[in-house]
């Protein structure tokens, strides 16, 4: 939705002389009301209701300071400052007893849920800044941006956040080639950030169930404990402040580097990323406990640092884009590099093949485990795998469409062993005039972790301009392998949905979804989505 306004009440960056920006706004309201089910070892399982309400609003404003309208006005070229803002938030709330509930640990003992798994608080009351910076481009004869605020971080394996700014500098513009070197630096967005996102948080580490080193009576005799700061809790229906977890607060310093060289048939980027955190001291008094304290992790013979290393990776990738006779082939080859682990962590080659209406892609994909280096999870056992993959794709202009995906996985045990898993997917899609759309898909995979075999069946209709139903159901036999419980069993699972134009640029869609099976029994769950930016698909 685009309009000419001040946006003063939004965000506050109108001065005394009013500006005509330009911006775009969006914005969604989720609801959701599903069970999930607790299993229990005596007594009949408990099922624990989730009544979620999530909004989220996307916000772009262009031309802030009215530069570009001021030089239209005279007439000027189009380069120069451009400043624009970008930014989304989100707001999640779960009142139902999913989060608002005790859970029962031995001794028994009740604790709040929040207690426990103090990660529920992302959605028991949540404002979470997705990202929101000021952007300052079209500087240096357009040859340099620059990007203040929290920033999105991205290697092509994962998105993470800093609060930081980040510079892009185009080092050569000739003939539609650009090399373009981009700096970035800032603090990684964590939980603990101001309006932080728990999902940016490195893999492995949680914030329940923290230790200390407890000191013993002589050096190299302490040893690891929960941490207990010998205090009141005092419960509250927002956030946990039971457990309590000092080094998920530390600011963690990052830095970030990448080159980029675009040409229309050649593409590369070099980049390098690196995390790290000070090392916690003491977290109370000297002689809180029976021996002095000398910090959060052993330091009896001062050996622990002042910094550690949370993450650094080096990354490549390469494209290429040439047409012999009447093909269009896209080759690629992507790789990081965990120098904190020193293995290669992510790697994958293949070839994107199209003639005409057909297009055919073979790919090697390779995935090593990598975590936090506060993790513990780093000391375990890690098994790599590797995926050979054959994707082919039919899109013709005309009703027709068509996809199928053939798969085989090694996995890699410690022991030197090794387990192959593989399967094949496939799909047909077809339109019936205007109105009505069906697809049907096909599964089967099987070996390491046991088989499933399957299909689904999609259709639906536009009942009228304002109105979309679907429907979709899906039938799933699965046979768990000798190494899990070696069940059999049928799911089975149905989706209806809806969506409805209630004005321009405003819908409701509403889904209703009922999954059977003989181990998890019936559950069902219903979500609506107010949506203030409802564009539908022609």
């Amino acid at each position: 939705m685009i309009r000419r306004a001040c946006v003063a009440a939004a965000i506050v960056l109108c001065a005394s002389t009013a500006h005509a920006y330009e911006f775009w706004l969006r914005a969604n309201t989720i609801g959701q009301a599903y069970q999930l089910r607790e299993y229990r070892l005596l007594g009949p399982d408990l099922f624990l209701g989730r009544r979620r309400i999530t909004e989220t609003l996307a916000l772009r404003i262009y031309d802030i300071g009215d530069y570009i309208a001021e030089r239209r006005r005279e007439h000027l070229a189009e380069r120069g400052l451009r400043v624009s803002w970008q930014s989304y938030l989100r707001i999640d709330h779960d009142f139902g007893d999913y989060t608002a509930g005790r859970i029962t640990l031995p001794g028994p003992l009740k604790r709040d849920a929040l207690d426990v798994i103090p990660e529920l608080s992302e959605s028991v009351a949540s404002l979470d800044l997705m990202y929101g910076y000021v952007e300052l481009a079209g500087l240096a004869d357009d040859r340099l941006t620059v990007q203040l605020g929290r920033i999105l971080a991205d290697d092509g394996w994962g998105t993470s956040a800093l609060d930081g700014g980040k510079v892009n500098v185009v080092a050569v513009r000739n003939r539609g080639a650009t090399l373009t070197t981009s700096v970035s630096a800032g603090f990684r967005v964590r939980a603990s950030s101001p309006l932080g996102v728990a999902a940016y948080e490195l893999d492995g580490t949680s914030g329940a169930g923290c230790r200390e080193y407890v000191e013993g009576a002589t050096p190299g005799t302490g040893s690891w404990k929960l941490i207990d700061r010998n205090r009141t809790i005092t419960n509250t229906k927002l956030s946990s402040d039971y457990e309590y977890c000092p080094q998920r607060d530390v600011l963690q310093p990052t830095i970030g580097v990448a080159v980029v060289q675009n040409t229309k048939r050649f593409g590369a980027e070099l980049g390098y990323r690196r995390t790290w955190s000070q090392t916690v001291g003491l977290i109370g008094p000297v002689d809180r406990l029976d021996h002095p304290d000398l910090g959060l992790y052993p330091n009896d013979f001062g050996q622990a640092p002042s910094t550690g290393v949370n993450e650094e990776y080096g990354y490549a990738r390469f494209h290429v884009n040439f047409r012999p006779g009447g093909f269009k082939v896209m080759p690629y080859l992507n790789t990081r590099v965990s120098l904190l682990h020193g293995v290669i962590d992510r790697a994958d080659v293949g070839a994107r093949l199209q003639h005409g209406d057909h297009v055919l892609e073979p790919a090697l994909e390779y995935f090593y485990p990598t975590f936090d280096g506060d993790s513990i999870f780093n000391a375990f056992s890690i098994e790599p795998t590797t995926d050979a993959r054959m994707t082919y794709q039919y899109v013709p202009n005309g009703p027709w469409r068509g996809t199928a995906n053939a798969w085989l996985r090694h996995y890699a045990h410690e022991d030197n062993t090794s387990s192959l898993a593989g399967g094949v997917e496939a799909g047909v899609q077809r339109a019936f005039g205007g109105r009505w759309r069906g697809q049907l898909d096909a599964l089967w995979d099987d070996g390491y972790g046991g088989r499933r075999i399957g299909g689904t069946a999609e259709a639906a209709w536009q009942r009228t301009r304002e109105m979309w139903l679907r429907a979709r159901a899906i039938v799933l036999g699965v046979r768990e392998d000798d190494l899990s419980l070696g069940r059999t069993y049928l799911t089975s699972s149905t989706v209806l949905s809806s969506s409805w134009r209630l004005a321009d640029r405003l819908g409701f869609h509403l889904i209703a979804e009922g999954d059977y099976d003989h181990i998890h029994n019936y559950q069902a769950r219903v979500i609506g989505v107010l949506d203030l930016a409802f564009s539908p698909e022609p």
